[in-house]
Formats: C-alpha cells, structure tokens, sequence
C-alpha cells in the first residue's frame, strides 16, 4: 500500500528541504537567468567517438557521471527556488484551519452556555409559579391569622417549605446568572478569534498570491534540466554497452519515447476538447429543458457535473483515463484504491491514493485554472493544485515529474497534466488526490473524494 510516511496534515516540515536559495536568482522579483550547466554538454558525436576507444571511453563515463551528478543537485535546486513560498502558504493554510476551528468552538460553547442560562432562569420562574399555586404568602398569612393549635404546625410547615423554594430560587437565579456571564465572555472570545481568523484568511490569500506569482517560469527551468538529465543517462548507457558499436540505438530510442509521450499528450488534449463539447452540449439540453418544463408549468433540475449536492453517480463515457463519475472525470486510469481518506490511524490522510503505474498520464478531474505547481519534498513531491469554477479545488501528487501545466494556465476537464510516479514521501507509484471547497471565501476542510467519485 502507497502511502507517505510523514503526516500529511503537516506540509510546513515536509517541504524544508533544502531552502538556501542565493540572492541573485531573484531581481526584481524575477527570477534570474542562470545557466542550467556551468560545463560544456557532450553531444552524441562526442559519445560515438568516445566509444571507439576504451581509454577515452572510461574517461567520458566518469565526465558525464560527473555531470549527473551536478545536474541532481541543479535540478533539487530549480525544485526549490520557492520552496519558503510553498512553505510559508501552506503553514499560513494550517493556521487559518486551526483559527476557524477555534472560532467554531467557541460559537458552540456560547450557545449551550446561553441555552444553560435560559433553562436555569425558566426553572426558577416555574418554582415561583409553583410557590404561588399552592398558596404562597398569602395563603400563609390567612394560617397566621387564624392560627390555632392545629394550624401552628401547618404554618410553620408551610413558613419551611417555602425557606427552601426560596432557596433553590436564588440558586437557580445564581446558576442562569453564572451561564449568561459565561456565555457573555464565550461570545466576545468567539468575536475575536473570528477576527483572527479573518485576518489569517487575508494573509493566506496574500502568500497564496506571491506563491503563484513566483512559480511562473520555473516549471521550464524543472522541464529543460529533467529532459538534460534524461539526455544524460541515455549517453551513459550507451558508453557502457560494449555490446553496441554505435550509440544510434540509445538516439533513435530516446527520440520514439519523445515522440510517444508527444502523441499521448496530444491524444488527450483533443479527449479533452471532446469531453468539454460533449459537457458544454449537456448543459445546453439541461437548460433547454428546465426552460421548457417552466414554460409548461414545472421546475427543472440542471443537476450539474461536480454539484457537491449531488448523490455520487458512476455516470459513463470515457474521458481518457478512469471515466466520469458525477460530473468529475476519474482523474487517473487505476489498479485500485491503495489507501482511503483518513483511514484509522491516519487521520491526517486527506485524500485518496489511486495505484497505477508510474508515467500513467493524470488528467484533470474538471475545468479551472491551475493554481500552483510544485515540489514538496517529504509530502506531496510534484504536485498541481486546480480551482474550479464550481468552489472546490483538486490536488494531485507524487507526480513523476513537474507538470506539464503552468500556474494561471485554463485546462479542460480531462485534459493532461503530468504523470504518476513517486516523488515526495510515497514509498510506490500512485496519484495522492485531493478535494476540498472554497469555506467563507478560504481553502480549507479537505473532504472525502470518495463522496463525489464514484472509485
């Protein structure tokens, strides 16, 4: 079973990695120009010569091993230019949860504390209520004035009975005094730590903001080194086969994997298109519809793909991947569901984990716009988060690679976005998928996917 090792609940620690981050690559807030490989690359000329001698060829292994290994660091670098960002929203995200979590309580504790108030103070109204029924003082005072040595003792009964109503009276008065108090100081802590929370959402908006903003372009500079890298590795392999006299092979190979991954993007994109077509045609029909059952004299219901209000649905047709489910396209073509949301012992697991293969193409599970990708290391790894225009928003990670869709980018439901892999805390290949709404204009309150996704 995949799953993180770190608790997810706590991004800050998990995304630390490594923050040094050197002053020049920020000007203006920009990011800098810097060169991916300070050394000159070997191209494929100078791999197929190197093969043709043993010696030369043992150095070029230990040149482009080198290399490698610079390039691991560059590429954990570029991973992190903005890492303080990421973690800086995610901890400012964790205190407005704490804060409205707060803020709640303490509305409900003021409540039952006012509620224990009125009961008290209609306790004590029923006892006077009951003291006047059965007599009260005036009753009493016709036994004083008739008294006699019969109705001596029925007074002074009486006179006892009501020393005590009287004094459960003040202990009920006492007791709704003490709860309206109570009540009182729950309401003003509950007004200030609804302030707090309004300004924690302020500053989440704000981080959230200047995280967008600073991960513009560095999705290129992730993509350019991990293709280099790539590029490397197959220059590597080929050195080391003795077996092959040429390196055309390895070229040839690592241009029909290109080509492949190319046509699938491709193939997807146009899955997409049609989806959109077919869901903005849908709509079309559900409108028409409603329009016409009132002309008529009825309601409509346009039910609406993603509606969180709406009974999951398996739904059909096949958006690329997992197919649709309740107007969400299954994000994912799965083996199973390796962990659920927050299972026992795991409570801060906030969403699911689909097993699939690694470099298994993930699409997006509605139309928005992508609101962030990144790194976390020790959490989520590669990761998209998209906001839709129904409220909620989606999160996808462990990707195998950075994304291949940028911040403030508009994908279609069903349109790709990276693969499956296993970056992050994830010991195996799966998509950690993630859904929660937009609550009083603020993201947080992950929920359950399997109550709209039908998996």
């Amino acid at each position: 079973m995949q799953k993180r090792k770190n608790g997810w609940g706590r991004r800050a620690a998990g995304v630390v990695g490594v923050f040094a981050i050197a002053a020049s690559l920020l000007v203006g807030g920009q990011l800098a120009s810097t060169p991916a490989q300070a050394a000159e690359l070997p191209t494929w000329d100078d791999v197929q010569a190197a093969k043709q001698n043993q010696a030369t060829a043992a150095k070029k292994v230990t040149e482009i091993e080198g290399l490698i290994a610079a390039g691991e660091k560059e590429l954990e670098r570029l991973r992190n230019l903005h890492s303080t960002k990421v973690a800086e929203l995610n901890q400012a995200e964790e205190n407005l949860a704490a804060a409205a979590a707060k803020a709640e309580t303490l509305n409900t504790q003021a409540v039952e504390s006012r509620k224990q108030a009125e009961d008290a103070a209609d306790r004590a109204g029923v006892l006077v209520a009951q003291m006047y029924r059965s007599g009260g003082v005036d009753r009493s005072m016709e036994l004083f004035l008739d008294a006699d040595a019969d109705t001596a003792d029925a007074l002074l009964e009486r006179l006892a009975s009501m020393s005590k109503a009287t004094e459960r009276n003040t202990q009920l008065s006492e007791e709704a005094e003490q709860a309206a108090n109570t009540a009182d100081t729950l309401s003003k802590q509950a007004k200030a730590a609804e302030d707090e929370r309004e300004a924690l959402r302020a500053d989440v908006k704000a981080k959230e903001e200047a995280a967008a903003a600073a991960m513009v372009g560095q999705g290129e500079k992730v993509q350019a080194q991990e293709k280099q890298q790539t590029e490397l590795s197959a220059q590597l392999a080929a050195l080391k086969d003795t077996t092959a006299k040429t390196v055309d092979g390895y070229e040839q190979r690592l241009r029909e994997e290109e080509a492949r991954r190319k046509a699938e993007q491709e193939r997807l994109r146009k899955q997409a298109e049609e989806y959109a077509r077919q869901q903005a045609e849908l709509l079309r029909q559900q409108q028409e519809a409603a329009e016409n059952a009132n002309n008529n004299g009825g309601g409509g219901d346009d039910g609406g793909g993603g509606d969180p209000g709406n009974p999951v649905d398996p739904g059909t047709g096949d958006p690329g991947n997992g197919g649709v489910s309740n107007g969400w396209v299954i994000p994912t073509a799965y083996s199973y569901v390796s962990e659920g949301f927050a299972p026992p012992g795991r409570p801060d697991h906030t969403g699911i984990d689909l097993a699939a293969g690694c470099y298994t193409p993930i699409v997006a599970a509605a139309a928005g716009t992508v609101r962030a990708t990144y790194m976390e290391w020790g959490a989520g790894g590669n990761m998209v988060t998209i906001n839709h225009p129904s409220g909620w928003q989606t999160r996808y990670a462990h990707m195998a690679e950075w994304a291949s869709v940028a911040p403030g980018q508009w994908v279609e439901a069903g349109q790709f976005i990276g693969y499956v892999g296993s970056t992050g805390a994830s010991s195996g290949c799966h998509l950690h998928f993630e859904m929660r709404l937009n609550q009083d204009d603020g993201w947080y309150g992950f929920v359950n996917p399997a109550w709209y996704i039908n998996f």
